[in-house]
């Protein structure tokens, strides 16, 4: 059998796994994405967040996902992937919308990914200003 009719490869390179980990969550192959999560996945947000800490494996991150929406909807631009060595390095610029209060604030997002046995392993996020993206929620209940 072709690689045609394989379908697709699963990108090897750290660089290469994080863009892939992108281009299905954004065309809706949520199950293709959570593919390249590595058994022992970890997820950290800053703890100063509602949907701050670390969170482990696939139910972990979707448990957080569920958190962030209770609070915010987002929009994500200008996406970069790095490599630095056996690292990745993904910044995107991100406009968050309190949903309570309907007011938004735009940062700078820095995501560290790290891989083990060809999948993304755990990714720790660094928000720009969390001060700022709480500063939304002001006056809505958290």
């Amino acid at each position: 059998m072709s690689q045609l009719d394989e379908g697709p490869a699963k990108p090897t390179e750290p660089v290469d796994l994080v863009k892939e980990f992108g281009r299905r969550f954004l065309h809706g192959d949520r199950e293709g994405a959570l593919e390249l999560l590595h058994p022992d996945f970890r997820l950290q947000q800053p703890p100063s967040l509602p949907h701050g800490g670390w969170h482990y494996g696939v139910a972990g991150m979707e448990t957080m996902a569920r958190q962030f929406a209770q609070f915010w909807d987002r929009s994500i631009a200008d996406t970069r992937v790095l490599g630095c060595g056996d690292l990745a390095v993904q910044i995107t610029t991100q406009t968050w919308t309190a949903k309570a209060t309907g007011r938004s604030a735009t940062v700078d997002v820095v995501e560290l990914f790290s891989f083990a046995e060809g999948r993304i392993a755990e990714i720790r996020v660094f928000q720009q200003d969390t001060h700022l993206l709480l500063s939304t929620l002001a006056d809505a209940d958290r």
